[in-house]
């Protein structure tokens, strides 16, 4: 049930990063391309920052495990 959890929470992570990337391709293309690049800068970071952070927990985790052994 937990490994459920964190798929789907995964799951909603990456369709929430898809939702704001699409509409930073919205705002460039319709709106103002100004504020379509701001948007992109935004996703790519929050993107980047999600991939750091699921990293940083799996090397800990894994740390800890080779510790408990």
């Amino acid at each position: 049930m937990k490994t459920l959890l964190k798929v789907a929470a995964h799951v909603a992570v990456v369709a929430l990063l898809y939702l704001m990337f699409s509409f930073s391709l919205f705002l460039g293309l319709q709106v103002s391309p100004t504020l379509g690049n701001i948007g992109m800068v935004v996703s790519i970071g929050a993107v980047i920052a999600y991939v750091v952070l699921v990293r940083r927990r799996r090397s800990l985790r894994m740390t800890m495990e080779e510790e408990g052994s």
